[in-house]
Formats: structure tokens, sequence, C-alpha cells
């Protein structure tokens, strides 16, 4: 969420960012209502309290003298039930002030594309050269049937819609993906962690991207946890409450997790096949970094994430997403889009997003010095690969006429050597 400060002395910064979101204009103004409110609460608080305890401080005197203070003690009585009643009061107003700041975009950064559709993303750049095949080509959905690659039928009939069993050298060239894409980043500077599945409801409040959570992901409702839809969110979540200190930023992760997506609004979407399923493995990049080098740190997640697809050889571009395009927390968002030439279009498969300190805040990771003054950090995520929309472009790009699929160089070490992918009789 936005430093209240800034609602406070320079609100128009917030009401143009948010018009620039093609949000409403008017929730800005409603949380600083709700500021006012809440201030005046504090400061008829604040007077009370001075008050009770001024007449406190008469109240031994005047008794050692006999004198009667039954006046004086009905009055602290009338304060502290005047106290409780404001405070209480106070708590509900202060609720629906940062109800409204959570929902209330960050601030965007310099050079997002304003406009309110992805009509109006912007191309920055392009990387490798589109396979001209001399041949029918085959749908990633197709490739997956015809070798035998999955159980897609069976998985929906024992656990529903967009479920899946990987099976034969699917299995293999997922943990391939996940082994390549840990071992660049590793050798990059990144941490690799295999994070928990599912964060508490209080946490996942203050970690999350989603405004609509609760109904864009799984719920344990016994035990009140959520599921992930990325690592980003555990991640993020690792030093809630904590300082770090400055000289060890930036801290860079890499995140290995399952991450369970209801696929909300998503009804009629890519239906067929493992492209836009409930549960896949992802690597996720992650990073605290100190405020003044964050939109650096953005370009350079983004060129990891390009490193490992030209690694991979498949054709991509780089896409500056439109402001309206954005979810909440980012300030700016990146999409690498891989080429499907089945479908002769360009789908996203990596985002990388600058938050700022707009998700710090709300989990409230600081950088600085013991003692000393404290900025909250700024927070980046990136996609390095998600494993299965990832193979869906793999299969499409490296599919042979005899309806084989080759394996990218790069992924052959994890592989046994292998570099075919053909039906198995």
């Amino acid at each position: 969420m936005i430093d209240i400060k800034i609602f406070r002395e320079n609100p128009e910064i917030i009401r143009e960012s948010e018009k620039k979101r093609f949000n409403d204009v008017l929730r800005v103004d409603k949380v600083i209502k709700f500021d006012e409110q809440w201030r005046k609460l504090l400061q008829q608080v604040n007077d009370l309290r001075k008050e009770r305890n001024t007449i406190s401080r008469q109240i031994g005197p005047l008794k050692k003298k006999g004198e009667d203070i039954t006046s004086l003690m009905k009055r602290v009585n009338k304060i502290k039930t005047e106290i409780i009643r404001i405070e209480k009061k106070s708590k509900k107003v202060l609720e629906e002030r940062d109800s409204l700041r959570y929902v209330i975009g960050n601030i965007l950064l310099p050079g997002v594309p304003i406009a309110e559709n992805e009509e109006g993303d912007v191309t920055i750049r392009t990387w490798g050269d589109k396979i001209k095949f001399k041949f029918p080509i085959k749908s990633h959905t197709d490739l997956v049937e015809s070798l035998d690659l999955a159980e897609l039928g069976k998985a929906a009939e024992v656990s529903g819609s967009r479920t899946f069993y990987l099976k034969n050298d699917l299995v293999l060239l997922n943990l391939a993906l996940i082994q390549y894409a840990i071992q660049v980043l590793s050798e990059k500077g990144f941490i690799p962690f295999w994070t928990p599945p599912f964060l508490r409801r209080d946490v996942m409040e203050r970690a999350s991207e989603l405004s609509d959570f609760e109904e864009q992901l799984y719920h344990d409702k016994n035990e009140d946890v959520f599921f992930i839809a990325t690592s980003e969110q555990t991640l993020a979540a690792l030093h809630m409450n904590e300082l770090l200190d400055v000289d060890t930023l930036p801290r860079k992760y890499c995140g290995l997790s399952q991450c369970y997506r209801r696929e909300a609004g998503s009804h009629g979407k890519d239906t067929k096949g493992i492209f836009r399923v409930h549960h896949f493995m992802k690597v996720e990049q992650f990073v605290f970094a100190h405020p003044e080098s964050s939109e650096e740190m953005q370009e350079e997640m983004i060129k990891n994430a390009e490193d490992l697809f030209q690694g991979l050889k498949l054709p991509y571009r780089i896409v500056n997403i439109a402001s309206g395009e954005l979810n909440a927390n980012a300030a700016k968002k990146y999409d690498l889009e891989a080429w499907f030439p089945a479908q002769n279009a360009y789908r996203e498969l990596v985002s990388c997003s600058n938050v700022t300190d707009y998700q710090a805040r709300k989990l409230n990771v600081t950088t600085g010095k013991a003692g000393g003054e404290k900025a909250f950090v700024h927070t980046l995520n990136s996609t390095a690969i998600a494993m299965e929309r990832t193979i869906c472009a793999l299969l499409e790009n490296y599919q042979q006429e005899d309806g084989s699929v080759v394996i990218p160089e790069v992924l052959r070490p994890y592989m046994h050597g292998k570099s075919i992918i053909a039906l198995v009789e």
C-alpha cells in the first residue's frame, strides 16, 4: 500500500497515477477523508487522556486533605468510558481507511504506457527467428496426446477440469527445466528456496498481489490457509517484520514451488492441454532491493529471463504492459511472450514486476542499520520459468515432421543425454 504521508502531503501524485490506471479517483479522496476523521479521533483520545492525568494528579492531594473528590472520580470514570468509545470508533475508521489503501494501485513508474487495455502494450524488443515449417504442424495439445505425454481425460475424471498427469518424457522435461532454471539463477547469485505451499490468511492478505485472493486462490477452511499462486507470495513473506541490513541488499532469491490457481474468470480460455491449469511448477525470481536500485534491478531480472529463453532458443518478445492492465502491486511490469507457431501468436510466459515499497510496507520489511534511520525495501518479482507453459512452447517450436520433438541442447544434460521425444511403443 502507498505511504499515508503521500495522501496527506501530495495526494495529486496518487490521483494522477489512479487516473492513468483508469481507476476511480474518488477512492483517494475517501482515504483522505477517513484519515482526517481518524486523526481527529486520535486527538480527542489524547486530549481526554491529558485531562484524566491532570484530574488524577489532583485527586491524591485532595483526598489527603479530606476533601470531597466524588465529582472528580465521576469525571475520571466518564473519561475512561469516552476513551473506550472513541478508540472503538477510531479502530473502525482506521480499518476503513486502510482497506481502501490496499486497493489503490501503486504509484506508476516513468515509462509505463498509458492505456486502458492490452492494446496499449508496447513491444520493446524481439529475439529469435520464427521457424518456417515445411510440413503441417501440430498444436501443443495435439503433441501431448500423440506422444502420450500426459493423462488429461483421467485427470479430469478424478481431479476435475484443468488438471493433469504428466507421464513419460514430459516428466523428465519438467524436471530438466527446473534444474536448468535453478542452475542459471544460482550462477547469477540467486539463493534457491523450495517454499511452503500455503500461507496463513493474515499473511496472504499482506503478501498477495491479488485484491480478490479469496476468490482466486484455493482455501483450506479448517486451517484457514491459502495455497499459493506463486512463490512470490511465500518469498515476500520470508522477511516479514524484519530489518534487513542495508549492506546485505540486494537479496536475490529463486523460489521453486507448486502453484495453485482457480483461474476464476478464465472460463472458456485454453480449456485443452496443459497451458492454463489449476496446478503447475514454477521457478520464480524474487529480490529485496534498495529503493534507489529497484528500477535497475527490474532490467536485470527481465534480462535473466531472456537469458533462460535464449538458452532454450525460443523466439520471444518483451512487452511493456499498459497502465490499465497492471495489478495494484505493480508500478511497472514487463512480460516475456514466447512464439507459438501453431497458434501464430505470442503467448505470455514471464511477468516481471517492480513493486517498489508497496508490498514491503504491508509486510513491514525495512532496511537500514540497527538504531539508525529505516526505509521500506523495494520488492521485485519475475517468473524464471513456468514449467507447463514453457513445455507447450517447446513442443510447438521443436516438433519434427515425423511427429517427434527435439529436446533443446541445454536441457539434454538433465535428461541423461536424450535428444528426442518420440512415441513410446
